[in-house]
Order: C-alpha cells, then sequence, then structure tokens
C-alpha cells in the first residue's frame, strides 16, 4: 500500500478581482504519495500552477486543509511555513528564479545554508550535484553567462540540496529547447528512479509521460487521472496519453 506524502482536504483558492472573488480551485481533494512522478496536466487557466503553488505552501487556500505527512500546511504561519519549504519541499520554476548577482555554486548552496552550519560538507554536497547534472564547469558563472538549460539545472540543483520530500517543477522545461528540455526530464526520472517523489505541472505530451499518474484539471478541479501501467514503454505511453486526452479541453 502507498504511503501519502501530501494530502488536500476539499481545498478552495480564490483571488479578489477588483470587488468580485474569482475562484481558481473548487474543492479539489487529493492524495499524493511517495516515490510518485505525478504530472499535472489542464488547459490554460485551469489552475495547475496555483495548485502547485499552494501544495507547496507558497500560496495560502482560502478554505481547506493541506497535510504534508503530518504537517498541517494550511494553518501554519509564514515563519513556521518558510521553514517547512526549505527542509521538505525543493521548488522548480520556469523561469530559473536565480540570484543573477550570485554565482552558479553560491545559488545551490544559498538554500542548504540556512538550514545547516556545516559548510566544508555543504560545499562537499553542492560540488556533487552540480557534477552529476553536468554545471560544475559553471559553478564560478553568473546565470546571465550560461544558458537556459544550464539555468535550470543550476536551478534543480539547488532544489534538491536538501534532500527535500518533495520535489515541485512548474513547467521546468517551458523556457528551454528541446535537448535542454530532454536533459531536464533525464534528471527529474532519475531522481524519481531512486525514490523521489516528484510533482510537476506541464502542457507537453512527451513530458507528461514520465510521469507514472496524471492529474487533469479543469475549472479549477479535478476532471480526470490517469494511472500508467509501469510495464509499459515510452511510446506506448505517449499513444494513451494522446486518447485519454483526446476528449478533454486542453
Amino acid at each position: 500500500m502507498q504511503e501519502p506524502i501530501i494530502s488536500a482536504k476539499d481545498l478552495w483558492k480564490n483571488y479578489q478581482t477588483g470587488k468580485t472573488e474569482v475562484p481558481v480551485i473548487n474543492g479539489i481533494n487529493l492524495t499524493l504519495y511517495k516515490g510518485d512522478f505525478t504530472v499535472i496536466m489542464g488547459s490554460s487557466g485551469s489552475g495547475k500552477s496555483t495548485l502547485l503553488y499552494l501544495l507547496s505552501g507558497l500560496e495560502v487556500p482560502s478554505s481547506g486543509e493541506i497535510w504534508l505527512e503530518d504537517k498541517p500546511v494550511h494553518s501554519l504561519d509564514e515563519k513556521m511555513m518558510t521553514l517547512i519549504r526549505r527542509e521538505y519541499i525543493g521548488f522548480v520554476f520556469q523561469d530559473f528564479n536565480l540570484v543573477p548577482n550570485l554565482t552558479f555554486l553560491e545559488n545551490v548552496l544559498i538554500p542548504a545554508y540556512l538550514v545547516k552550519n556545516d559548510r566544508e560538507a555543504l560545499q562537499a554536497r553542492a560540488t556533487e550535484l552540480m557534477s552529476k547534472m553536468d554545471i560544475l564547469d559553471l559553478k564560478d558563472r553568473l546565470p546571465s553567462e550560461v544558458s537556459g538549460g544550464q539555468q535550470q539545472r543550476c536551478s534543480m540543483a539547488r532544489a534538491i540540496i536538501n534532500n527535500p520530500r518533495v520535489i515541485m517543477a512548474d513547467e521546468p522545461t517551458g523556457n528551454l529547447n528541446s535537448s535542454s528540455s530532454e536533459a531536464v526530464l533525464d534528471i527529474l526520472t532519475e531522481l524519481n528512479e531512486t525514490g523521489q517523489s516528484i510533482v510537476m505541472v506541464t502542457h507537453e505530451v512527451k513530458s507528461a509521460c514520465r510521469a507514472n499518474r496524471i492529474i487533469f484539471l479543469k475549472d479549477g478541479h479535478i476532471e480526470d487521472e490517469l494511472n500508467f501501467d509501469p510495464q509499459i514503454n515510452a511510446e506506448e505511453k505517449e499513444i494513451q496519453l494522446l486518447k485519454w486526452l483526446a476528449g478533454k479541453d486542453w
């Protein structure tokens, strides 16, 4: 039996537009499991990124509950939530979100220095991660001096340096070319194969096929779910996913 890692119960999120409240997430109930690679899909405006931000504690729900293992994300104050995010969640943004005046190595080390004091061990950890992601030779470069794909790999090294329970990625290949996208997805797949829990928002079919579970959102609620047979290959996954998506508004 799979072990839950994040649970959302009757989750709602509204945004204020003038005097009008606009609902974006509408009563979602969802359980994410340890070791899964879960993808969230849906048309533009369906609430994909908002749901990811809520699950990670980067956004506060209007109502409902979010549990990260035994931590009540929905009721923690910002100070406690910041501490939880540093240790439990690694977030990969579409636009990389690196600090422009810090080197690659310094960017990777930022969240680690906020949690631990053993700088020698942290430097070794950062060096190991950057080597695995083939960016160690760029450790003294600034983000503006390298490609988008290299920046995203730096962002991923930063996201996992604290050994988070979950990696959350919001369209991580959205600003990359096909070869850089493939490299980033390969890293996420390899991490998942070692037991890392991953939740990724994407609109790309090939990217989604890296998952074992796909959640489809429409108008802020879960319309459908697809679980892949672990025995099928990537080509069979893509065919199955395209058939599944054929009747959906996306």
